[in-house]
Formats: C-alpha cells, sequence, structure tokens
C-alpha cells in the first residue's frame, strides 16, 4: 500500500481503473502520471461486477470484496477514458453498485465518509464539458471528498488539447502529492533551461 505525505497527512492511495481496453490511451494517461509513484491499481476489468439489481440477486460477485479492499485506501484516483460525455461502463456499473452500500452493506457505505476521489480522464476528441459533474455529486452525497480532475487528451488533432496535457498531468501530480510544490517548480524550472 503507498502511502503519500500530503499537506502534512500520511495518506494511501489506489487507482481504480476502467476501460474497454486494459491496456489504451487512458491507460496510458495514467501511467505516465502515476507510474513513478507506485500506486497499486485496480482494473474493473479484472473483476465480475453485475449491473445494480433491486432484488439483490448479484451478491456472489466480486463488488462487496472490492469495496472491502478499496476501504483501506484513503484516496482513490479514478482512471476512465470519456465515452459519450460520461466515465466508462465499467465505472458506471461500479458507481451503480454504491446504491448496495446504501441499502444492504450500509457499514461499508458509511466508510466511505472523509475518503478522497480524484479522476484522470482522457479524452480524444471534443472537451467533456459537464464530467465532473457526477462525480461532485456522489461525493457530496456520500460525504467523500472531491479533489477535482484532469482531462488530458489522446487525440492528435487539436493543438489546444495537446497544449494542455502537462498542466493537467502537472495538476493531478501536485493534487495526488506525487510531486510537492517547491520540487515541481524546481523540475519546471530545470526542464525550461534544457
Amino acid at each position: 500500500m503507498d502511502k503519500k505525505c500530503v499537506d502534512g497527512n500520511l495518506m494511501t492511495q489506489v487507482i481504480i481503473f476502467g476501460s474497454s481496453r486494459s491496456f489504451g490511451n487512458t491507460r496510458k494517461v495514467v501511467d505516465d502520471i502515476l507510474d513513478s509513484a507506485g500506486i497499486e491499481l485496480f482494473d474493473l476489468n479484472n473483476f465480475d461486477i453485475s449491473p445494480f439489481d433491486y432484488e439483490h440477486r448479484n451478491q456472489s460477485d466480486d463488488f462487496i470484496p472490492l469495496i472491502e479492499k478499496l476501504l483501506a485506501y484513503d484516496t482513490w484516483i479514478v482512471g476512465t477514458p470519456v465515452y459519450w460525455y460520461n466515465m466508462s461502463t465499467q465505472h458506471k456499473i461500479f458507481f451503480d453498485r454504491f446504491s448496495d452500500l446504501l441499502k444492504i452493506r450500509k457499514d461499508l457505505g458509511r466508510k466511505l465518509r472523509g475518503k478522497k476521489l480524484f479522476v484522470i480522464a482522457s479524452f480524444g476528441d471534443s472537451y467533456p464539458k459537464g464530467f465532473e459533474d457526477t462525480f461532485e455529486q456522489i461525493c457530496e452525497y456520500l460525504g467523500m471528498e472531491y479533489l477535482g480532475s484532469s482531462f488530458v487528451y489522446s487525440g492528435t488533432k487539436h493543438e489546444k488539447y495537446l497544449e494542455q496535457n502537462q498542466a493537467e498531468v502537472n495538476k493531478a501530480k501536485l493534487k495526488l502529492g506525487i510531486v510537492n510544490e517547491s520540487n515541481f517548480l524546481t523540475t519546471s524550472k530545470l526542464k525550461s533551461k534544457i
């Protein structure tokens, strides 16, 4: 379990990754940002998580055991591509199942309070307006702290998005404590001299 010191507080971080391609553009973005940090990654493709079911017939799948593992971490980093202006299907199913934590496993749902959530999203064509709203509302409802997001353009056609990529990567690294501001400023100055 990776422990970081952010603003004087020791915290643990985990990546919850969900994409139709486990090693596609989004994984490259996540690896670029977090590669040297040694943060554990859970790929939702490796878990059998059924959609939410009002009858709760899906209790033998991997959702509750996964949540039990994830609750050991302070900060959850969601790695998702932007599909049709929203999170991936894997993440949508994962977050829909939070209803189980409000209905039948309230003991686990209560443990979400105080957890932190950051989103790393890759997009390919148009900037995803309103994308963060869902995550902000999930966090507000569950008493989690939303740390924000970084949107990294994985396409090649739009120069203005490509120019923003480094700023988005830097924002994620700062927000997650992978680099601190003084190290970041020193590193940036060195890179600009090279």
